[in-house]
């Protein structure tokens, strides 16, 4: 964004010329200002394998009102198609309905911090965490904000075991399965508490397997 473009949210790749990320993510901004980085594992170099495109569209969910609440989904179309090659691939949706449970993967550029002052890293990281009960996701998050907008069709959430989470910079990024040796995409970064890492604090993604006829619909354009 701007003259010294700088990382601000993630996405998946679904196919050459779409990415899936947070409504968050596109909100308010031009789609002119967005630039896609695939192929990246360091912010700081230029990497040979990566791929720089330009956003020709922005879809935001029609129901989402902005901040932190439900329908935190956004398709991008992007105006030239990606290469998919080894290092840059489409992953595959969740299938429609389905509830994800057990373990799962998040990855992203956000801060490595757990306390309110970001350290963003520059090489990509992932951790393992599991999906957590929506009953208990909700109970904590009013024990712990006194209130809650965590919508129990739309959310899911995971825990933050040995202080780890999704932080700020990892919006719009992916959680994911390993179902039969193949990443799915079961959610995406929508929010969290911070400091981030805050124990027993769950963080939020929006559930992608409620979203599957949007995201068909939205790509026919």
């Amino acid at each position: 964004m701007g003259r010294q473009p700088k990382h601000f949210c993630a996405a998946s790749i679904l196919n050459k010329l779409w990415v899936l990320s947070a409504a968050h993510c596109g909100k308010g901004i031009s789609a002119s200002r967005i630039t896609v980085k695939a192929g990246k594992n360091n912010l700081k170099v230029k990497e040979a394998a990566e791929q720089t495109v330009k956003v020709l569209k922005v879809y935001i969910h029609e129901k989402y009102k902005g901040g932190v609440g439900p329908y935190d989904i956004a398709l991008f179309k992007l105006a030239t198609p990606l290469k998919m090659n080894k290092n840059v691939q489409a992953i595959k949706l969740a299938q429609p309905n389905s509830i994800p449970t057990g373990n799962v993967w998040l990855c992203g550029w956000g801060s490595t911090s757990t306390s309110i002052s970001p350290i963003m890293p520059d090489k990509l990281q992932h951790v393992m965490l599991k999906i957590m009960d929506l009953k208990s996701c909700n109970q904590t998050i009013i024990k712990l904000t006194r209130s809650s907008s965590l919508d129990k069709t739309t959310n899911i959430c995971t825990g933050s075991p040995n202080r780890k989470s999704s932080c700020s910079g990892d919006s719009g990024g992916p959680l994911f399965k390993i179902i039969n040796g193949k990443p799915v995409l079961v959610g995406i970064v929508s929010w969290g508490m911070i400091p981030c890492g805050f124990r027993g604090a769950p963080s939020v993604y929006t559930k992608v397997s409620n979203f599957n006829k949007w995201i068909a619909q939205k790509m026919r354009n």
